[in-house]
């Protein structure tokens, strides 16, 4: 019985990690486009390291996620929307049980003219 008890704790704690870790990276996501559309200019590295930060403040191992920032229509200039990908391999606790899944968000926005 306490086996039973013990592997519903495990895997409840688990689903939790993995559902904050995908809150956190879709957070991370959003933040970049705010910070795209507010203050970039349209500088994709200062939106990744944004995106970045924001994500390494949940104490996430950032140096496994990687960030996209695309602008559809080919300009950083309002009203052209842009978009930031968030990918992330997630690792387990119970590894042994589950195997490694790659999560990705992403969000949207449409760029403003100062």
């Amino acid at each position: 019985m306490i086996v039973v008890i013990f592997n519903v704790v495990f895997w409840i704690f688990e689903i939790g990690w993995l559902t904050f870790t995908h809150s956190v990276m879709a957070d991370a996501a959003n933040e970049g486009v705010r910070h795209a559309i507010v203050s970039s200019g349209g500088d994709p590295a200062g939106t990744k390291a944004r995106v970045l930060a924001f994500a390494q403040t949940s104490l996430h191992n950032t140096s496994a996620m990687s960030v996209t920032v695309n602008f559809p229509n080919g300009s950083a200039s309002a009203p052209n929307p842009v978009e930031v990908t968030v990918t992330y391999t997630y690792v387990p606790w119970l590894s042994s049980f589950i195997n490694t899944p790659t999560m990705k968000t992403y969000a949207k926005g449409r760029m403003v003219a100062p």
